[in-house]
């Protein structure tokens, strides 16, 4: 059941209009940046957007400029987990590869990032999600302490109805749309 809804919505986001896809974007990040949450996180871990994921580039040039610590997933393939890496800057990031992430490994210590922005194929208004299929955040986000977990996604990506999840599945907190901010808690 997962495998075909991740199927279907990942088909949609591909197919989506590069006008519409940079629109949306740029309207999601600057509603996160609005927020209070976001405002006064010291410490951020982001993903970096690949295969029309809603864009993250406004928001880590606007972190970086603000000052705050800014990490990115350095992706361990044969464990399937991920270290967060401190960048500097937007040059830090290898965008050359099938998921962008850093250049190089600077470990950030998992406890002091307060605000996540989570990645993710499709989401309920619950704050279940299912992601690329292979539980790099979740098995972060397992170990990772008191993070608030945001993720950014298109109208199209959130749907009303429970997703079928895994006991090993993390959820999110809150789901930033084009049209609306939703908060998950039950």
């Amino acid at each position: 059941m997962k495998n075909e809804i991740r199927k279907e919505i990942l088909e949609k986001r591909k197919n989506l209009d590069e006008g519409f896809w940079i629109e949306k974007s740029v309207y999601i990040q600057r509603r996160l940046i609005k927020e209070d949450f976001y405002q006064s996180a010291p410490s951020i871990l982001i993903y970096y957007h690949f295969d029309r994921e809603v864009m993250t580039d406004i928001i880590l040039s606007d972190a970086l400029t603000k000052g705050k610590a800014v990490c990115i997933p350095f992706n361990d393939w044969k464990t399937e987990t991920f270290i967060p890496s401190q960048i500097f800057s937007e040059k830090d990031i290898d965008i050359t590869k099938r998921i962008p992430q850093p250049f190089e490994k600077k470990p950030f210590p998992s406890d002091l990032i307060k605000l996540a922005i989570i990645p993710g194929v499709v989401f309920d208004i619950y704050g279940n999600r299912i992601g690329m299929g292979r539980g790099f955040f979740d098995k972060f986000l397992k170990t990772s302490g008191n993070i608030l977990k945001v993720s950014l996604a298109f109208d199209f990506q959130v749907v009303e109805e429970r997703l079928p999840v895994d006991k090993w599945d993390q959820k999110v907190d809150i789901i930033i749309t084009e049209t609306r901010i939703i908060r998950t808690g039950e």
